[in-house]
């Protein structure tokens, strides 16, 4: 009787008190962020990866890891004169990426992913 009192007593306190091995000792990675306009360009382009390498120097090749998404403005020139109109934004997802300040050429790597013109909401 007492052993079953026992048993009973500690698989009560396994249900009630997980054990240490829970997803609190993992680490989530979250993203960052930066926001950078390229020499050629009018607009800043944003990007958001796990892991992001950049230059100390303007412009640099900006380094994106994980989870990467870079947003561009597209910009033609159908306004007055020839002036741009920006009215949305190619994004691109993959795995890794550069990002090229001087020119905003993106070299992207492993499961990539082009939505070449999302317009924006207003």
């Amino acid at each position: 009787m007492k052993a079953s009192l026992l048993v009973s007593a500690t698989m009560l306190l396994f249900v009630i008190i997980p054990p240490r091995t829970t997803a609190q000792d993992k680490e989530v990675a979250e993203l960052k962020h930066v926001t950078t306009t390229p020499l050629n360009a009018m607009r800043p382009a944003s990007m958001a990866a796990l892991s992001i390498e950049r230059g100390t120097q303007y412009p640099s090749v900006i380094r994106l890891k994980g989870s990467v998404e870079i947003k561009t403005p597209v910009c033609l020139p159908v306004g007055k004169n020839g002036a741009p109109i920006c009215d949305g934004d190619m994004i691109v997802r993959s795995d890794e990426a550069e990002y090229h300040e001087d020119t905003g050429e993106i070299q992207a790597h492993g499961n990539v992913k082009i939505t070449p013109l999302r317009h924006r909401k207003y």
